[in-house]
């Protein structure tokens, strides 16, 4: 399957309900076999119900397989559409990925992230756009900001979405038997960033939410 095959619309099926609840088992058990040990810290700051927006440091492709321990209940991954050839891209999509075109979004995709949200759903946004690996962390745009402010405006309930960071850090590198830490931020929320218009109110969002990253990266 090639990038130009993939869907992304409304229409194709993200998560399988029986087929998630089949492979959670043996995502477990594969990811504790597979990696030599995975700590998770600062669980009390994840919200326990959604609306919420998961916002992780990108660094490998085993991220999505690894965040997705995070919940038990499905976590909604956009994901760029690259990832979604092969045996990667069928286990990604049953585990609750749907695919996004980094480089030539369509509308679609952020309308399915909002109505995800307006259904009170775990989304989960990697804020840098793709793996980064050169640097800590890529400087962050304001589109995830953006799309939980256009998410709060035409929710009915007043109502402030969090912004969870997490920063996950493999040692040595993400491969057989290396050790992973994942840390749970304490989540953000627009209201406590507002300014004159959403446009500033996005950009303040995504600074907090970039040096809040960068905090936990450097514990």
């Amino acid at each position: 399957m090639t990038q130009k095959t993939i869907p992304e619309t409304l229409d194709h099926v993200s998560v399988v309900p029986w087929l998630y609840w089949l492979l959670l088992p043996i995502h477990r058990l594969f990811l504790s076999l597979f990696f030599g040990s995975i700590v998770i810290r600062g669980v009390k700051h994840l919200p326990t119900q959604g609306p919420v927006v998961l916002a992780p440091k990108h660094y490998s492709r085993w991220d999505p397989f690894v965040l997705a321990l995070l919940s038990v209940e499905p976590l909604w991954f956009m994901t760029n559409a690259n990832q979604f050839a092969g045996i990667q891209g069928w286990f990604l999509q049953r585990l609750g990925a749907f695919p996004v075109d980094v480089e030539h979004p369509k509308i679609a995709s952020f309308r399915y992230a909002i109505e995800l949200l307006q259904a009170h759903k775990k989304l989960m946004l990697f804020p840098e756009g793709g793996i980064v690996r050169d640097q800590p962390l890529r400087s962050l745009k304001p589109g995830l900001a953006r799309l939980v402010l256009q998410t709060e405006a035409v929710i009915p309930e007043p109502i402030s979405i969090p912004i969870v960071p997490i920063a996950i850090h493999y040692r040595p590198t993400p491969t057989w038997r290396s050790h992973i830490t994942i840390t749970i931020r304490p989540p953000l929320y627009t209201t406590n960033y507002r300014q004159s218009g959403d446009k500033q109110t996005a950009q303040a969002i995504t600074t907090a939410l970039e040096a809040s990253l960068l905090e936990g990266l450097a514990e």
